[in-house]
């Protein structure tokens, strides 16, 4: 997951809008649009923030990068 969460990084550092998939905390699939503005590690688990407020667990999200701009 390592090359997966460098493109996200990338997605940051260069501040293109993404589209994230992701299941929540009841295993549902949640889609989201924005800007990653922040990765971090809490308690040992990576997480990325939203500009829109959005916390997601790098474990939550779907890989779709066949998709142009998914995340």
């Amino acid at each position: 997951m390592d090359s997966f969460k460098d493109y996200l990084e990338e997605q940051m550092d260069l501040k293109r809008p993404c589209t994230i998939k992701f299941k929540d905390v009841q295993g549902a699939v949640t889609v989201i649009k924005g800007h990653i503005v922040k990765m971090d590690e809490v308690s040992g688990r990576e997480i990325i923030e939203t500009d829109a407020g959005f916390v997601v667990g790098m474990d939550q999200i779907i890989n779709d990068r066949a998709q142009e701009n998914y995340c």
